[in-house]
């Protein structure tokens, strides 16, 4: 008799861990999905909203969207499998609709939801008092509320239910599902695709390297008041670039201040308006294929000074 009790406290004990693990993994994912979906709504904000507002840079970034996109490809599939494993072992009753692994998981979503539409509407007011109350703050604030009130609304009603099968469930899932694959599917027609992305950073690093050549040239002019003959005499001096960042460059001397660096660039960058080049997005602009920049040298006495007042 005391074996068979001793048996069935064993696997009560491995049916809570197990229950522990399914849980914890479908709020873990849960939550990728949730970070996932509101970086993809908030990249159509920024694209269509943001950007026509008075901004000095461009607010719509990629990489927030391509996040999104992993997220909801690895978090979402693993979400919706587990959530449906909890449902058919609790349809089988082998989760009790009382068990304490259940409630407590649980109750910490409902906790970290219920603090996210809190923060939420204490920012609103905030921006509200300030006078920023612009139509992209307030589609942002919606895209959160949206998102953190249906994961609490589902899980508090989910904690309340007293049927084991409902058809609630079903139709809450089955919306969340359609949700989501909308709005993967939408974050693909806002970035650019693999290729087009590699182009980008391959040009990207050629402006690296012309603004770093770019540099020294600007201080060896500032220190010696003449242009070097060509870029490997920087190379002994203390403006040294490394010879990497010369392949593919080419310095020509206009005349005793200003000099040209041409470089092959497999983009155009002038209708780009989300450029990844960052803060050289306006000083270096260039077509695809060769382009020459024409770059005046200053002396020290040509900078600009910060006033002293």
């Amino acid at each position: 008799m005391e074996t068979q009790i001793e048996s069935q406290q064993q696997i009560k004990q491995d049916s809570n861990a197990q229950d522990f693990f399914l849980y914890l993994v479908t709020f873990l994912s849960l939550a990728f999905v949730s970070f996932g979906e509101g970086s993809i709504l908030f990249g159509f904000v920024d694209k269509f909203v943001t950007d026509l507002e008075m901004r000095t840079y461009p607010a719509f970034n990629q990489e927030a969207v391509k996040f999104g996109i992993a997220a909801l490809i690895i978090a979402g599939p693993i979400y919706f499998l587990i959530s449906r494993i909890i449902t058919r072992r609790i349809n089988n009753q082998q989760i009790l609709l009382e068990s304490v692994v259940r409630k407590w998981l649980t109750y910490i979503v409902l906790f970290f939801a219920s603090a996210t539409i809190i923060g939420d509407l204490i920012a609103l007011v905030i921006n509200f008092l300030g006078g920023d109350y612009t139509g992209s703050f307030l589609l942002k604030v919606l895209v959160i509320l949206l998102i953190a009130g249906g994961i609490f609304g589902y899980y508090f009603w989910d904690m309340r239910r007293t049927e084991i099968i409902s058809d609630i469930n079903k139709k809450a899932m089955l919306a969340c599902v359609s949700v989501v694959a909308a709005t993967f599917v939408a974050g693909f027609f806002i970035i650019d695709s693999p290729t087009v992305s590699k182009q980008k950073n391959v040009d990207q690093q050629m402006i690296d390297n012309l603004v770093t050549i770019d540099s020294a040239i600007q201080n060896y002019f500032s220190e010696t008041e003449k242009l070097p003959q060509k870029l490997e005499d920087l190379q002994q001096t203390k403006f040294s670039f490394g010879t990497q960042n010369v392949k593919n460059i080419i310095y020509k001397i206009k005349d005793a201040n200003s000099y040209e660096l041409c470089a092959d660039f497999m983009r155009s960058s002038l209708d780009d308006q989300v450029s990844q080049n960052g803060p050289y997005i306006n000083d270096w602009k260039h077509v695809e294929g060769n382009h020459c920049f024409v770059r005046t040298a200053l002396k020290k006495v040509d900078t600009l000074v910060p006033s002293s007042k």
